[in-house]
């Protein structure tokens, strides 16, 4: 049996991004007032436009830099930070995650393989026990299908399976890696729901990331073939 690595993504695939994001929408009008929190959204969808992911620690800091201290005194704004670096984020885990991860280990070795800025999303792997699950193996990106070659060197294997919901960044891992992966599309999140490449054709789709502890070895080795 060939031996397999699983590249697995953690926002909308194995925690729901969406909600926390709404959570905290919530959290920092309370801080801020509407004004202020547009303001915050503003500058984050800015970082991500520039950065192509999102920034949390670039938006926080142009809030501070570009609000006097008479809009936003010291104190409310450390709230602010503190609303990111202390969330909980283990209870966002999506139902049956550590569970399916467990069952990915009976397989072959599950890696966590994330974008975003590399302060705010390894704190989110770390402190939602993701980290622990997979004993440690994680890798953060700012564009991961722009570093195949370097997340096979580090965990190395003959046949590798990419899990996640957004379907240019297995698009892209397909087109470049061939039947040498097989693509899994998890249907949960806004990525998930919205537009999709012309060339994209997940091997398998899957509901719930909970799915996935239904299947087998043999099944990640399917691949559809190329035309």
């Amino acid at each position: 049996m060939p031996t397999l690595v699983f590249w697995i993504d953690v926002d909308n695939t194995l925690l729901a991004n969406d909600d926390v994001k709404a959570d905290l929408a919530q959290h920092i009008e309370v801080e801020l007032g509407p004004e202020l929190a547009q303001r915050f959204w503003d500058l984050y969808e800015q970082a991500r436009h520039e950065k192509g992911v999102v920034d949390i620690p670039l938006a926080l800091a142009r809030l501070r830099e570009q609000t006097p201290l008479a809009e936003l005194d010291e104190l409310t704004y450390r709230h602010v930070h503190s609303l990111f670096d202390n969330y909980p984020f283990f209870r966002a885990l999506y139902p049956d995650v550590l569970e399916t991860l467990r069952h990915l280990s009976t397989l072959g070795t599950p890696v966590i393989v994330s974008d975003g800025d590399q302060f705010f999303q390894a704190e989110k792997v770390f402190s939602s026990d993701l980290a622990e699950a997979v004993q440690g193996r994680v890798l953060l990106f700012i564009h991961k299908q722009e570093h195949l070659e370097e997340i096979m060197k580090a965990y190395p294997g003959d046949h590798y399976v990419a899990i996640d919901d957004k379907p240019d960044i297995l698009a892209d891992m397909k087109t470049a890696l061939g039947d040498l992966v097989t693509t899994v599309f998890v249907l949960q999140g806004k990525y998930a729901l919205g537009d999709k490449p012309d060339n994209f054709a997940p091997d398998q789709t899957v509901v719930h990331i909970g799915d996935v502890r239904n299947y087998s070895a043999e099944q990640f080795l399917q691949t559809k073939k190329s035309s």
